[in-house]
């Protein structure tokens, strides 16, 4: 009797997600300055959020790659790296960010792509490289993050490691895909987010959840302090590393630097999409 309750429960609050996007898209608001593919792609990939791991600002996660999941520079790699920056070990930097995500039954989410990790394990590779642009640029302008590069390849020997003991705890997806993002899509609420690649029609957008995100790191640095690692990190100091971080990949890839920046914010029921300007080139 119960599951059959449970059943239902589920089933009506599916049929209410549906009809809250389809409400939504129905009800976009959006300047003139706002391309008309730009409106389409989100009118059309609309998501509810899940909440089992991260994925990465990168557009080339296919729906069923994404889910919903709260799309962040580097997925929860990236959280390490960012941690590493306010004075965690490599080691330190991952655990600080895995035992959260496992005390919640959740996943520790990272990438690759088959450029770097072809599947059939034809291309061998420096352990130090992945394909995450947010974890390679990291690598190699570390001056532009105020890490030392040689302590992100540690973070990622790290994550290979616990991904071959431990692949029930990990959300690894390896993205098949080329670079085409056409701008960044910013998701200032947490109530939606976006599918970042519509294959059908091959438009691809880096995505932002950072209502979610300031959230995500709220809840780490919480985390953190209960579990008594004797670091005293705080929520701002963490944002403060994570914004100048998100900011140093958009202007170093050549994927994202100087594309147009979109934020999506809900207003009175209404889906509003602006444009915030370009993103900043660093040489």
């Amino acid at each position: 009797m119960f599951d059959e309750e449970e059943k239902g429960g589920k089933m009506a609050a599916a049929e209410n997600d549906k009809l809250f996007l389809q409400n939504l898209a129905k009800n976009i608001e959006a300047n003139s300055d706002v391309p008309s593919d730009v409106i389409a792609h989100v009118q059309e990939n609309l998501a509810i959020p899940t909440s089992q791991s991260s994925i990465c600002v990168d557009g080339g996660y296919t729906k069923e790659q994404a889910e919903g999941e709260l799309a962040r520079p580097g997925a929860d790699l990236g959280i390490s790296i960012s941690l590493i920056k306010l004075g965690l070990s490599p080691e330190e930097a991952f655990l600080a960010v895995y035992d959260y995500r496992v005390k919640k039954g959740q996943k520790y989410g990272w990438h690759t792509d088959t450029h770097v990790d072809p599947e059939d394990g034809s291309h061998a590779h420096s352990e130090a490289i992945c394909g995450c642009g947010h974890c390679n640029v990291a690598y190699t302008r570390s001056e532009e993050y105020g890490v030392e590069g040689e302590r992100v390849a540690e973070l990622l020997i790290v994550i290979k490691d616990y991904q071959a003991l431990a692949p029930a705890n990990m959300r690894f997806v390896n993205l098949d895909r080329d670079h085409n993002e056409k701008g960044i899509l910013v998701v200032n609420t947490d109530e939606i987010t976006v599918y970042p690649w519509d294959k059908e029609k091959d438009n691809q957008f880096f995505v932002y959840d950072s209502v979610r995100d300031a959230k995500l790191l709220n809840d780490i640095v919480e985390s953190i302090k209960e579990d008594s690692k004797g670091k005293n990190i705080t929520f701002e100091q963490l944002k403060e590393v994570v914004d100048q971080h998100t900011g140093a990949t958009l202007g170093l890839l050549g994927s994202s630097k100087g594309k147009p920046m979109y934020k999506i914010t809900i207003n009175d029921k209404k889906l509003v999409i602006e444009l915030v300007g370009n993103v900043p080139i660093i040489d």
